[in-house]
């Protein structure tokens, strides 16, 4: 009787000591359950491009010289020679105007009337009388201008229409002593000499590629964006779309347009830069508009809930119990379990389920439904069933309801921090977030997806 009283006595002490350690729920992965297809996202990126380069390039393919002339016998006859001074370019909307100043000089003789004698060459019948304008003499001035439309073809090189807008000899050429202007007769020539030079303009212009700097652009914006303790951001761009160029002075403006897939992810692995996809069209919004996509790990998630709830103290039935660290533990079939450990009267783990509840309006995750997992209430009643109270899955079910808009912000925060700066040499990106909130979360076996839309600006310069 002595012995079985020790006995007892011993199990009875072993029992109220020992810690409660219920299996863990098993995570059986249900195989049809489909998260919705990622709507595709346009973001609009303002790039600005410095022509000077260019134009540079256009000034020496375009003739600095001209000549020409027209040899009547009678009447006036004249060579004329025309040099350009470098062209000036300067964007004004959706056309770059060029104005070019030059000098010009005109040799002219004049002839009262022409005979040809039984078919022979016509000749003046008099002296032919000579004079000039700009030759012995300062050259006269003149100025010339043109105007193009440029466009974008689908492989980014520029399409031109050069048109001549105006030829105007600043210093006109007169003669008095005939009360002769050859002003007019200057400007025609001219204009039918410089006609050719639209072309020349449109093939410089033509020669100029665009796909160089959208490589750049596009590298740019593909690779990841490091968001400083919450992972990666890639904005998964797959098609590029171009509205029409806008000039102001050398510098040209257009918007690029991307249809994009954004996701945040913890690593860079396994990512692979693309090339640079022909242009396509699309439609298209104004600004940073996108549905982004995060697949968070439980371990973060588990820290906010330790943060919360490590140290929350309760009395059950005459018992303490103190809470501790905080676990996500997995997902199945839409429910998170979580565990929980706690110390006080007893100590151990114990593990709930819960399928998080998420309001768009309010932008809290909560969890109405949270209850001890089955094998927690199994070990729960045979060793310590003063702990299977709903005193305690109601005080974790509401230390779980979590107000997540001050964690956006601070996201918000990191990612525009994020966006600005240079990305690659010479390469600058600014952006702002000007609103971020949650559609919806979707419990998967290993992480929580997340997905976000987010409102903003994004640019590139160069």
């Amino acid at each position: 009787m002595r012995n079985f009283l020790i006995t007892a006595i011993g199990a009875l002490i072993v029992s109220s000591c020992a810690s409660v350690k219920p299996e863990a729920p098993d995570i059986e992965v249900n195989e049809n359950l489909q998260i919705p297809e990622q709507p595709v996202s346009v973001v609009r990126v303002p790039v600005k491009i410095d022509l000077a380069p260019y134009f540079a390039e256009t000034n020496k393919e375009v003739p600095k010289e001209f000549k020409g002339g027209d040899h009547p016998c009678d009447g006036v006859a004249y060579d004329y020679y025309f040099k350009r001074k470098p062209i000036i370019f300067e964007g004004n909307g959706s056309y770059l105007n060029y104005s070019v100043k030059g000098s010009y000089w005109m040799k002219m003789s004049y002839c009262p009337q022409c005979i040809s004698v039984f078919g022979s060459t016509p000749e003046c019948i008099s002296s032919r009388v000579k004079f000039s304008c700009g030759v012995g003499e300062s050259m006269r001035k003149m100025r010339v201008a043109f105007k193009s439309k440029i466009g974008v073809d689908s492989e980014y090189r520029l399409t031109s229409d050069t048109k001549l807008k105006e030829v105007k000899a600043i210093t006109p050429c007169k003669v008095t002593l005939f009360n002769f202007d050859a002003t007019g007769t200057l400007e025609k020539e001219v204009k039918k000499a410089l006609k050719a030079v639209e072309k020349d303009i449109d093939k410089a212009i033509e020669d100029i590629d665009l796909r160089p700097d959208m490589e750049i652009t596009w590298a740019a914006i593909e690779a990841p964006i490091d968001l400083e303790g919450y992972g990666y951001m890639f904005l998964n761009p797959k098609k590029v779309g171009m509205s029409n160029i806008r000039y102001k002075g050398d510098t040209a403006y257009l918007d690029a347009y991307l249809q994009a897939y954004p996701e945040v992810r913890l690593d860079t692995v396994g990512f692979r830069p693309t090339e640079l996809p022909d242009l396509s069209d699309f439609a298209v919004k104004d600004g940073f508009d996108v549905k982004m996509d995060i697949t968070a790990q439980y371990d973060s998630l588990s820290n906010i809930l330790t943060r919360d709830i490590k140290g929350m103290e309760t009395d059950v039935k005459g018992n303490k119990v103190i809470f501790g660290d905080v676990e996500i533990h997995g997902a199945a079939d839409h429910r998170l379990h979580i565990k929980v450990a706690f110390s006080g009267k007893k100590k151990g783990t114990i593990y709930l389920t819960g399928t998080p509840s998420f309001d768009a309006k309010t932008q809290r995750i909560s969890f109405p439904d949270l209850e001890f997992d089955v094998k927690t209430k199994s070990a729960l009643i045979k060793s310590a069933k003063w702990l299977f109270d709903k005193k305690i899955t109601n005080m974790l079910r509401d230390a779980a309801n979590m107000d997540l808009a001050k964690y956006l912000e601070e996201f918000k925060a990191t990612v525009d921090e994020s966006l600005n700066g240079e990305v690659d040499t010479g390469v600058f990106m600014n952006g702002n977030v000007e609103d971020i909130k949650i559609d919806y979360i979707y419990p998967r076996e290993d992480a929580l997806f997340i997905r976000i839309s987010s409102v903003g600006t994004l640019g590139i310069k160069m």
